[in-house]
């Protein structure tokens, strides 16, 4: 399991730039823009726009520009579809994709879904939903009972209890669960005193804040906060002091960039490589098209040892999974994915390789599904779109704004 124990955050005029740090490796790069916060998770009360019968979905305007998209299994607690112009309760899914080919005018706007979900540090409480359900990550059926005993009669609807749940105590997990459920109860008392459409979560203190949401999603394993922005670190040194949070933050003002920590300068110009190499010098090719991204392994450059008999297939391709996980998740690389890994003749080694990457990808926030082998021996999968690759993100900043240097600041 990744533990996330490090928050290395850039701060810039224009964007917050966070680095998720395991155990000095770099696990995610977030951009949160200032002049365009992102709209993913965010929940909003729309107006029902269009249907489209034959493509069984909805558009729905949320007052973002763009209309957004609903398909009717997104739809949660309702039956056909509300009358035009009827106020919708939605959350984006993801912050646009191409959901149309053949609309180009209407194809880029945010996935939708009536599917609440409220995340807390250690549940995501789903209003509309119903039952227990348990990360995988949270084994044992005494366990389970345990923890969904402590959040049932707090909270209706659907829970899910997040890996960091496990093993916690009743006095973490219930105000955890009360803050998730003062969050919803407060979403809807402003569905019922505004006019569609209109941004609930801009209305949350806080909510759409990069740093606070990061400590959300993983302050359970977070040991350290370091800002090179001296204000905005004494801000939230007091904001741990006031909720007694074991979490240090430092304020960096050394000569070398805030981003010479942990090497994560180093490690975001190889995550925008289009290959990387591995101890072994098997390398992961990485090649992101407009249909779907192709990663092959390639072993030409490999060493071995003299007398040493050559590598199985399957030894390498196993040496390759962690990097491929690792890199899907932080160059955010989604859709169709299709790996060409050393052809592997034995079932039993497809089925290992598969489930090691399996294991590997357990730890990603979002979504994976695969899809195994095809005929040819390419494995195939497909990761959920949230929003635009990484490479994408630090174009657009910087077509903005000159390289960061992360020196420090002092405001």
């Amino acid at each position: 399991m990744i533990r996330i124990d490090r928050l290395i955050c850039q701060v810039l005029p224009q964007a917050f730039i966070l680095a998720l740090v395991a155990e000095g490796r770099l696990v995610e790069l977030r951009i949160a823009r200032r002049d365009k916060p992102s709209l993913a998770d965010g929940i909003f009360l729309g107006r029902l726009e269009r249907v489209m019968p034959d493509l069984n979905a909805a558009f729905v305007d949320i007052g973002t520009g763009r209309s957004g998209f609903l398909r009717a299994e997104d739809r949660a607690g309702i039956d056909g579809w509300p009358p035009l112009g009827a106020p919708v309760l939605v959350q984006v899914r993801n912050e646009g994709d191409t959901l149309l080919a053949h609309s180009s005018d209407e194809g880029k706007g945010p996935r939708l879904t009536m599917d609440i979900a409220i995340s807390g540090r250690y549940v995501v409480y789903h209003p509309l939903g119903s039952g227990v359900a348990f990360s995988r990550r949270i084994e044992g059926e005494a366990e389970r009972e345990r923890l969904a005993g402590h959040v049932r009669h707090l909270l209706e609807g659907g829970v899910v209890l997040r890996s960091a749940a496990a093993g916690i105590s009743a006095g973490l997990l219930r105000p955890d669960a009360s803050e998730v459920l003062e969050r919803w109860e407060t979403i809807r008392r402003h569905a019922l005193d505004c006019q569609p459409p209109a941004d609930l979560t801009a209305r949350l203190p806080g909510e759409r804040d990069p740093i606070a949401r990061t400590l959300r999603d993983y302050g359970a394993t977070l040991e350290e906060v370091i800002l090179d922005d001296r204000a905005l670190a004494r801000r939230l040194q007091d904001e741990m002091d006031r909720r007694q949070e074991k979490i240090r933050v430092r304020w960096h003002n050394g000569p070398m960039p805030v981003f010479e920590i942990d090497d994560v300068a180093g490690q975001i110009d190889t995550a925008l490589a289009a290959r990387i190499a591995l101890e072994s010098g098997v390398e992961v090719l990485f090649e992101p098209g407009e249909t779907l991204t192709a990663i092959d392994i390639d072993s030409s450059r490999a060493g071995g040892r003299q007398g040493r008999a050559p590598r199985r297939p399957v030894d390498v391709n196993l040496e390759a999974v962690p990097a491929i996980a690792q890199q899907l998740r932080l160059r955010n690389l989604s859709g169709a994915v299709v790996v060409d890994f050393i052809t592997m003749r034995s079932a039993y080694d497809r089925d290992k390789v598969q489930a090691a990457l399996a294991e590997a990808l357990a730890n990603d926030p979002v979504p994976t599904q695969l899809y195994g082998f095809t005929r040819l021996g390419l494995f195939e999968l497909t990761r959920a779109r949230r929003a635009a690759t990484l490479r994408a993100q630090l174009e657009a900043l910087h077509q903005e704004t000159a390289e960061p240097t992360g020196t420090g600041d002092e405001r």
